[in-house]
């Protein structure tokens, strides 16, 4: 889904109107007419919004300024060109005492400048038409898929916590526990000791750290390994690590379980007992593109 620049100028606006119409959503015609309202009644305010300058031009510009147009080619071209009413203009014309200052005599050169200023007036006119359409286009399509309707779903995920430390037993491997749940918006999934991948792949982490159990020695060999629930297809697996300062090995894997898949954290160890903990396992749908 298109995604709408953190600070749009000119540029990324266009860019994103453009991605945003070329890669469209699912929404109801009754959707896009409702997101378009408020992006149209802002273009509509802005468009008649007017300042003092303009009343000001109004009051003051002399008639009689353009040489009039007569007969049908008069007629023809006033069809042709779009009208739009001049609020401020139309104000200063109606204020009292305009029509005797307007109706005062200019030389060449005084009619040359209000001839001058009319013509940036249509330029900055255009120009403010321009900028008008662009910000609709993007207030509108940023509306629209803020929508329920055009808004991406969310990938699906999960964390689960280790808290404190449980013994590693004589059996060397084992799955680890992860009992804490910090959130979880399936799929994938977890539940103690597996999870589950759904419809898609997931990006699976694991992370524990090892502590000897007195009075046995520290392990020597130690691993973190996310494989299937029988250990026979290994998805991430991490060896030996230096041990920290704290008397603590820590441990982590990561890597993507296909869909559909049951999978677990296995721990290895090469004594008799030892300690495993403060651990958290995160999984992360992988969705398609």
């Amino acid at each position: 889904m298109p995604v709408p620049p953190i600070n749009p100028d000119s540029f990324d606006k266009v860019n994103y109107v453009i991605d945003a119409w070329t890669t469209g959503c699912d929404a109801p015609w009754y959707i896009y007419v409702e997101t378009m309202k408020p992006a149209l009644l802002t273009a509509f305010i802005t468009l008649i919004t007017f300042g003092w300058d303009d009343v000001l031009r109004g009051f003051f510009r002399p008639r009689g300024l353009y040489k009039r147009r007569t007969g049908k080619r008069k007629g023809k071209w006033s069809r042709r060109i779009p009208r739009f009413p001049e609020l401020g203009n139309t104000l200063g014309k109606q204020l009292p005492g305009a029509s005797e200052v307007r109706g005062a005599r200019w030389n060449v050169l005084g009619k040359t400048l209000w001839r001058i200023d009319g013509a940036m007036e249509m330029i900055r006119f255009f120009w403010l038409i321009a900028a008008i359409t662009e910000d609709f286009a993007f207030d509108w399509t940023s509306l629209l898929y803020e929508s329920y309707w055009c808004r991406g779903t969310p990938p699906g995920k999960f964390s689960y916590q280790t808290v404190g430390f449980a013994v590693v037993g004589s059996a060397f491997v084992l799955p680890a526990a992860f009992t804490d749940k910090d959130y979880e918006m399936p799929q994938p999934s977890w539940n103690v000791w597996r999870g589950a991948t759904g419809v898609n792949p997931a990006t699976i982490t694991a992370a524990v750290r090892f502590i000897r159990e007195a009075p046995y020695d520290p392990p020597e060999v130690r691993t973190i390994e996310i494989a299937t629930v029988d250990r026979l297809t290994t998805f991430a697996k991490t060896h030996a690590t230096e041990v920290n300062a704290d008397g603590t090995y820590t441990m982590v894997a990561s890597g993507v379980v296909p869909a559909n898949t049951l999978f677990r954290v296995w721990l290895t160890i090469d004594v008799p007992f030892a300690r495993y903990g403060d651990g958290v396992v995160v999984g992360v749908e992988v969705l398609p593109t």
